[in-house]
Parts: structure tokens; C-alpha cells; sequence
């Protein structure tokens, strides 16, 4: 069994090296959880693994069955539709000592584990798009064959790119996809619209842009960080017949609230119709 304090020493294999599987592989190698000789990645082409080897500095192969084989963690960083393609071609490949961590949205762990036909412990995450700056949220869940070792493993690996919880119903991953993977989409929007709001009274546009998204991101950072509940921060900046008051009047008057409670709603329901 792996253990966490010999991490260092793992030997992982990252499947798919485009934004998340790239991403990981940087923050792994530059927060020294793994060193880069004990890290390897794949991509489809001969050419993206050239580039993807001089941008984050390790070996990197089109070769997904060398890189398993050699592998004491797998992490299959590729597309939904692209997976069931990689599992057959590493099925012979794979072994029950082997830890799986796969990212790819609307793939259950029950999915993986009958494709391999082996009891082999699978972890499924969702990352977000964040990762990219380490200010990532990711959302981990057990497979039948996962151990709690097996989950702070995974732990380890995706706090290095941001925050990290793990959840036992697997049922609950179309919500998690529909909110923190879908949700930094939904938050860019509400930045490009409070700039353009800044815009329409006189602010230039890239200082529009600054206001809204530091705005956006020191209020998440007090929401996660004080532990209070967002309408008692909100309140703490609504002062009485004041401009927020205001503002957040204009906000309800075009109905905000059940505007983004039906989005994570539908977001959900489409996640549960691609996991079918």
C-alpha cells in the first residue's frame, strides 16, 4: 500500500496532459510533492509531447501503456469521450496495486472499474478550471475498492492546486460538475457584467475590469476564510439608505437569485443526462 509520507518517492503517470493533467504536473513538480523524474505524462501527438516536456519539465510520451505500466498512481486526465478509448487501451496495463484518479466529468468510478474488470481502487475528481492558478476547487470521491488511504493520496495530489473535500455519494457529482466545475463560467460573466456596468459610468475598461474581479474574489476569500454566512458579510457592506442597498435592489429586481439556483439546477440535470 502506498503510503502519504513516501509520496515524494511515487512514481505517477498523468494520461492526458492538456490545462488540468498539465497543470497538475507543474504544481506537483514546483511544490516538490513529486520530483520530476518520478513523473510522467502523455499527449496524442508526437509534437504536444515535445512541448508539453519543455513546459513543465518532465518526460512526457504518446505511449498511455508504457506510462502505466511503469506507474504506482495513474491519473487519467482525458475527456469523457476519449475514455472509454484510453481504458481499453490500457486494460492489460493496469494492475490492483495501482491507484486510478480519474477527472473526466460524467465517468462514474463503477464505469472505470468495469472497463478494467479488476478490483482496483479509483478515485474520481472534479477539478476546476482555477487549478490553472492554484486557486482550484476540487471534489473527490471513492470508488468500491478505494481505501481513506487511497482518498489522502488524492488529497495530497489536488491540494496542490487549491482546496480539496471528498464526498461518499457518488450520486452528488452531477451537482459538484454543475456548481465548482461549471462555476468559474458563471462567475466570469458576472465579472464581464459588472464591468461593463463600470463602463457605463465612466470607468475606463481595464480598470472596470479589475474593480469587478478583485471585488469578486476578496468577497469569496472572506466568505471561505471568516466561515460566516454570505448574507451576514453582505449585510456588514449594506449600510442603512446607502448606494449598496441600492445596487443589490437593481440585483433582485432582475432576479439574480433564481436566476443562478436554476442554473447549478440545470447544469445538474444535463451532467445526470451525459453520466446515463
Amino acid at each position: 500500500m502506498l503510503a502519504i509520507t513516501m509520496l515524494k518517492g511515487t512514481k505517477i503517470a498523468i494520461i492526458g496532459l492538456g490545462k488540468i493533467g498539465g497543470a497538475l504536473a507543474s504544481s506537483l513538480v514546483r511544490n516538490r510533492i513529486v520530483s520530476k523524474e518520478n513523473l510522467l505524462g502523455t499527449t496524442g501527438h508526437r509534437d504536444s509531447a515535445l512541448e508539453a516536456a519543455k513546459r513543465y519539465g518532465i518526460k512526457a510520451v504518446t505511449d498511455n501503456v508504457r506510462a502505466v505500466a511503469d506507474a504506482q498512481i495513474v491519473i487519467l486526465a482525458v475527456k469523457p469521450q476519449t475514455m472509454k478509448r484510453v481504458l481499453t487501451e490500457i486494460k492489460e496495463a493496469i494492475r490492483e496495486d495501482q491507484l486510478v484518479i480519474t477527472l473526466a466529468a460524467a465517468r462514474t468510478t463503477r464505469f472505470i472499474e468495469e472497463m478494467l474488470q479488476k478490483a482496483i481502487p479509483v478515485v474520481r475528481a472534479m477539478p476546476n478550471t482555477p487549478c490553472l492558478v492554484n486557486a482550484g476547487m476540487t471534489v473527490l470521491c471513492p470508488g468500491r475498492y478505494a481505501t481513506k488511504e487511497h482518498l489522502e493520496i488524492a488529497r495530497e495530489i489536488f491540494a496542490s492546486v487549491g482546496l480539496v473535500a471528498v464526498i461518499d455519494n457518488e450520486e452528488l457529482m452531477d451537482a459538484v460538475t454543475a456548481l465548482s466545475g461549471s462555476g468559474p463560467a458563471y462567475a466570469y460573466i458576472m465579472i464581464e457584467a459588472l464591468a461593463e456596468g463600470g463602463v457605463k459610468v465612466g470607468l475606463p475598461r481595464s480598470l472596470s475590469t479589475m474593480l469587478a474581479a478583485q471585488s469578486l474574489l476578496g468577497a469569496a476569500k472572506m466568505v471561505l476564510e471568516t466561515g460566516e454566512h454570505p448574507a451576514k458579510l453582505k449585510d456588514e457592506v449594506t449600510t442603512p439608505a446607502g448606494v449598496t442597498i441600492d445596487g443589490i435592489m437593481a440585483l433582485e429586481d432582475g432576479g439574480i437569485r433564481v436566476t443562478l439556483i436554476k442554473t447549478v439546477d440545470r447544469a445538474t440535470e444535463k451532467s445526470k443526462e451525459l453520466s446515463q
